[in-house]
């Protein structure tokens, strides 16, 4: 039987970069994340980390891309990671996000 981690989380964007998602993900092997920028004028940046362990080394596996408004990133990772973290920050200036996610492991 599979088991599937899934949920959904709301924020605000700041001046500086913060985790908008930190995800546990040893025994997820497929991961799908989705980040929204809901906002209807100012653009979002995003990167993320992978790392191995729970507070171990992290390595960035996105390096920083812009959303703009109402634009939607598709991430999607089949490689085995103990912990991912999403992090975002204003663009253009301050705006709403969403992000979706999904794992599914054994």
């Amino acid at each position: 039987m599979w088991k599937v981690e899934k949920g959904s989380k709301l924020g605000v964007t700041t001046a500086n970069y913060t985790d908008a998602l930190d995800w546990g993900v040893s025994e997820m092997g497929e991961k799908t994340i989705l980040l929204k920028n809901t906002g209807m004028s100012n653009s979002l940046k995003y990167k993320m980390y992978g790392g191995a362990g729970d507070n171990g080394i992290t390595v960035e596996i996105i390096p920083e891309n812009t959303l703009l408004a109402a634009e939607i990133a598709q991430i999607h990772y089949k490689r085995q990671w103990h912990r991912l973290v999403l992090q975002v920050k204003n663009g253009s200036g301050e705006t709403e996000y969403q992000i979706d996610y999904e794992g599914q492991g054994a």
